[in-house]
């Protein structure tokens, strides 16, 4: 009897890692040096794990492995603006990814962006990430709603938007494009097999 349930344990453990390596997953990059890029990472993080079947996984840029980027399904890359260019920190990053053979083609990718006013350079910060991925052959997405058609950004500090809180419009923007990428995800994963 014990003999019976071991093996059946060992099934359910074979399978159930079997399914993990074969099923979608996400990664969420980013680098936030004020908090407000990471907030946006952890909402597009949640709204990446509310799809059922998707595994997703949350690293500042400063640990992203090779391993995380090759076994990814989609690639979300954050950075707060920076004199109307992405961090320092992500173009290294970027800059670090592996081109020979371009083992990136294909995977997904999508951007997000926070800055500190109203147009100081949210969208030209993810063009430039998504315009890497593009160089590397990834297929690029926007968010859900046309006014997230580059990805999901936010503004702090300016106008009615705060210092200290990503105000929740931006972040329900950002869980739709986790959400987003997800679900496509999901679908890319069931097409290629």
């Amino acid at each position: 009897m014990s003999l019976k349930i071991s093996l059946v344990g060992l099934l359910i453990f074979l399978s159930i890692a079997g399914y993990s390596q074969n099923s979608p997953s996400v990664l969420i990059t980013y680098y936030s040096s004020s908090g407000s890029t990471k907030k946006m990472a952890e909402a597009i993080y949640e709204g990446a794990k509310s799809v059922e079947g998707v595994q997703v996984k949350l690293l500042p840029v400063s640990e992203v492995k090779s391993q995380d980027l090759m076994e990814a399904t989609a690639v979300i890359v954050g950075s707060p603006v920076y004199n109307s260019n992405p961090a320092p920190q992500v173009l290294e990053f970027l800059n670090s990814w592996p081109f020979d053979g371009r083992p990136m083609k294909d995977k997904l990718g999508a951007a997000f962006a926070t800055g500190g006013g109203i147009s100081i350079g949210e969208e030209g910060v993810m063009l430039d990430i998504l315009r890497t991925m593009l160089i590397h052959g990834m297929i690029v997405m926007g968010g859900e709603e046309v006014e997230s058609a580059f990805g999901a950004s936010a503004i702090t500090g300016e106008g009615p938007f705060g210092k200290e809180k990503v105000d929740d419009l931006f972040l329900k923007k950002g869980a739709g494009l986790g959400k987003r990428v997800a679900q496509k995800a999901l679908n890319w994963k069931l097409m290629t097999k």
